[in-house]
């Protein structure tokens, strides 16, 4: 039964970890067309292009370190 439990915890970690990859990449993406838009102040566009970049840097630093930890480092 603990087997089973362990691998039901790992997995559940696993969802959540893909379910929040999934939403910094859907933030960028947002972020990134948003910024296209006619209207918006150069201060405005300038803070969804650091926010695109900021989510963007955040997925890929997640996919860094669950690479990491595949590894055992």
């Amino acid at each position: 039964m603990s087997e089973i439990m362990n691998l039901a915890t790992v997995l559940a970690y696993f969802l959540v970890f893909l379910i929040g990859l999934y939403h910094c990449f859907n933030e960028a993406r947002h972020a990134w067309i948003t910024r296209t838009n006619t209207g918006l102040t150069i201060f405005e566009r300038r803070a969804y292009i650091l926010k695109a970049g900021l989510a963007l840097t955040l997925a890929l630093l997640a996919i860094g370190g669950l690479l990491q930890a595949i590894a055992g480092a």
